[in-house]
C-alpha cells in the first residue's frame, strides 16, 4: 500500500479511519500540477538556473516500510544533484510570524542564514516558551503542523532511500509581502525553507507511521470518540468521514451549533462552577441543543437560541431591526464583489493570494416602496479572464454608485471594504471616489446579527443591547447569506449551478482554458450568481419590513 504525508496524517486521526478508508482511492499520490504550481516552478527555476546547473524536475522517491507498506512522496526538481526543492501552496507568513519570549524580548523561530533560507532558532540555553511554539511545529493537528510533517516524511524518505548523501531538502513557500510589478517575477516571490533542524522530526514520523499500522491492523469499524482537533468539523483539514462520523446529530439544533460554543458550558453547583467542554459533553450523549440543562446556559443569544428550537420558531427583534434599517438612506445601492485568489499574483500591485476582483454586480432600489424583480434596476460587470480590466471594472463601478450619496448595502463588509482599499492602493488617481465609496458601506449584517457599536451610537440602550435580532432553528448557527435568505426566499440559490463564492472563482479561473461556447456558458453561470446576491440582500430587506409590519399590526 503506497502511503504519502496526507495519507498518514489522516491514518492518524482515530484508529476508526483505517476501517473506514479504501487505501487505493484516497492518497492522491499522482496529483497533476495545477497551472499556478506549473507557472511558480518556472519562476523559481528562472532564478535557480544557470548554464553550469543540472535540474531534474518531477522526482518520486519510494522506500519499502513494514506491513507492506510502501512510503512515497514528490520532490518537484534537483539541482546540481544536491539540493531538492518542494514547492507548498502556502504563503510564509505564519512561519516567519511565530515569535517566543526570551526575557524582555521577543525572537522570531525561524530567521534566514547567510544564504537567505529561514532556519529555526536553537538556543543553547532551553527556553519553554520556545518549547511552546515548537510544540505546534510537531502537532499534525496544526496548521504548520501538517507541512512541517509533509517536510519530515520527505526527509526521512530521503534519507533512507539515499543514506550516503547528504541532501539538502528546501520548501518553498510564497512571500506574502511580494508586490508583483506587472512586469517580471523577481527572486523575493519566494522564501526558502529548512526544517532539517528540528530536532525531533525523525521522531514525529516514526510515531506516526506506527501508529497508523496499529489502527491498520485494528481495522476497527466501531464508533469512538469524538475529537475537537482530530475530526476537524468545518475546517479545511477536516475528516473526510465528518458526515458519516457525525450524522447521529440533529441538523441545525446540535449542541456545536450553539453561539461560541467551542468555549464550553459551565454548571452553577453549590460548590462552584463546573466547566463543561462541548466535545466531552458530546461524547457523553449531549447532542442536540436541548440536550443541555437551560442552567448551562448564560448567554443571552444561546437562551434565545434554546427558545427558538424548544418552540419551532423564528425569533426577531422588531423595535432594533426597525431602527437599524431607519439608518438606510435612498436610493439604496446592493453591492457584492467576486474575487479571485490567485497564488501567483498576475497583475500589477497584487501579492500571493490577492483577492483579486473580477466582478460586480449592483441592484439600485430607489425609495422603500419601490419593488422590483431580479433583472430590472441592475448593473453588472464581468472581466475577460485573458485582461488585466480592473480598472475598467473600477471605473464603471464609480461612474454607478456615485450618482448618489446613499447608503450602499453589503454583506459583512469587511470583504467588500478590503477590497476596495487594495484599489485603492493600485489605483490611487481613484483614491477620492474610492473613499465615497467606502464611507457609504452598509452592513446588513450590522442588522440581521446586530453590531453594538452601531446601536449605542444611533441611540439604542435596552438591556437586549447585544441580543442578535434574528434567529431561527434553520440557521443552525449561521448567519452567512445563504443560509438568511432561505428564512425568506427558500429556493433562491437552488437552480444555479454556481452557487457559491469558491465555484465562481473556480469558473472564472477555468475559462481560458474553454471554447468560447463553454466560456460563454460559465460566463452566463457566474452573472446569474453574482446577480442573485445583491438580490438576495434586496429580498432579506423586504422580508425584515414584513416582520416588523406583522409585529406592528
Amino acid at each position: 500500500m503506497l502511503v504519502n504525508a496526507n495519507a498518514v496524517i489522516n491514518y492518524n486521526r482515530c484508529r476508526r479511519f483505517a476501517a473506514l478508508n479504501d487505501p487505493f482511492t484516497a492518497l492522491y499520490l499522482n496529483k497533476e500540477m495545477s497551472q499556478e504550481n506549473a507557472i511558480f516552478r518556472d519562476i523559481l527555476l528562472s532564478h535557480l538556473y544557470s548554464p553550469q546547473k543540472e535540474i531534474r524536475k518531477n522526482i518520486n522517491l519510494t522506500y519499502e516500510f513494514e506491513h507492506e507498506i510502501t512510503l512515497s512522496e514528490n520532490y518537484d526538481f534537483l539541482v546540481d544533484d544536491d539540493i531538492l526543492y518542494c514547492l507548498t501552496p502556502y504563503t510564509s507568513t505564519d512561519f516567519i510570524e511565530l515569535k517566543f519570549k526570551d526575557g524582555q524580548d521577543k525572537i522570531a523561530v525561524f530567521q534566514p542564514n547567510p544564504s537567505g533560507v529561514f532556519e529555526p532558532v536553537i538556543p543553547k540555553i532551553a527556553n519553554k516558551n520556545l518549547e511552546g511554539k515548537l510544540d505546534k511545529l510537531y502537532s499534525t493537528y496544526e496548521s504548520l503542523g501538517r507541512i512541517v510533517f509533509s517536510y519530515a516524511l520527505k526527509y526521512f524518505i530521503l534519507k533512507k532511500v539515499y543514506p550516503q548523501k547528504n541532501y539538502r531538502l528546501y520548501f518553498v513557500f510564497l512571500n506574502s509581502e511580494y508586490k508583483y510589478d506587472g512586469i517580471s517575477y523577481s527572486e523575493k516571490l519566494y522564501h526558502l525553507f529548512d526544517f532539517s533542524k528540528l530536532d525531533k522530526i525523525d521522531e514525529i514520523v516514526e510515531i506516526a507511521l506506527f501508529r497508523m499500522i496499529n489502527h491498520l491492523e485494528l481495522n476497527d469499524f466501531t464508533p469512538c470518540i469524538l475529537a475537537k482537533k482530530a475530526c476537524s468539523k468545518g475546517k479545511p483539514n477536516a475528516c473526510k468521514f465528518i458526515d458519516f462520523c457525525y450524522s447521529h446529530l440533529p441538523e441545525n439544533t446540535s449542541i456545536l451549533d450553539y453561539f461560541d460554543s467551542h468555549l464550553g458550558f459551565n454548571e452553577t453547583t453549590e460548590e462552584g462552577n463546573i466547566h463543561h467542554d462541548t466535545y466531552d459533553l458530546l461524547n457523553e450523549g449531549y447532542v442536540s441543543m436541548q440536550d443541555l440543562p437551560i442552567s448551562w446556559l448564560k448567554d443571552q443569544n444561546n437562551l434565545m437560541q434554546r427558545y427558538c428550537c424548544d418552540n419551532s420558531s423564528l425569533f426577531f427583534h422588531a423595535k432594533k431591526l426597525d431602527l437599524g434599517l431607519n439608518q438606510l438612506k435612498y436610493p439604496l445601492y446592493y453591492l457584492d464583489f467576486e474575487a479571485n485568489p490567485q497564488a501567483i499574483p498576475k497583475y500589477r500591485g497584487e501579492s500571493p493570494y490577492s483577492q483579486s476582483v473580477f466582478q460586480y454586480s449592483i441592484h439600485i432600489q430607489n425609495h422603500p416602496n419601490h419593488e422590483f424583480q431580479i433583472d430590472e434596476n441592475h448593473f453588472e460587470f464581468l472581466a475577460n479572464p485573458l485582461k488585466d480590466e480592473r480598472k475598467l471594472l473600477l471605473e464603471n463601478l464609480i461612474l454607478i454608485l456615485n450618482q448618489s450619496d446613499s447608503s450602499i448595502v453589503v454583506y459583512n463588509k469587511t470583504f467588500e471594504k478590503t477590497r476596495l482599499e487594495e484599489l485603492k492602493l493600485i489605483f490611487p488617481e481613484y483614491q477620492k471616489d474610492i473613499n465615497k465609496i467606502i464611507n457609504r458601506l452598509f452592513d446588513l449584517l450590522d442588522i440581521i446579527k446586530t453590531n453594538k457599536t452601531l446601536y449605542k451610537r444611533i441611540g439604542y440602550d435596552g438591556p437586549d443591547l447585544e441580543v442578535y435580532n434574528l434567529y431561527h432553528p434553520d440557521l443552525g448557527g449561521s448567519y452567512s447569506l445563504k443560509q438568511v435568505i432561505k428564512l425568506f426566499k427558500k429556493d433562491a440559490y437552488e437552480n444555479l449551478l454556481i452557487n457559491d463564492g469558491i465555484k465562481a472563482y473556480k469558473a472564472f479561473q477555468s475559462m481560458s482554458e474553454l471554447t468560447k461556447v463553454e466560456a460563454d456558458e460559465k460566463r452566463k453561470n457566474l452573472l446569474l450568481y453574482c446577480r442573485q446576491d445583491t438580490y438576495s440582500m434586496y429580498q432579506i430587506i423586504q422580508g425584515l419590513k414584513d416582520l416588523i409590519g406583522k409585529k406592528s399590526k
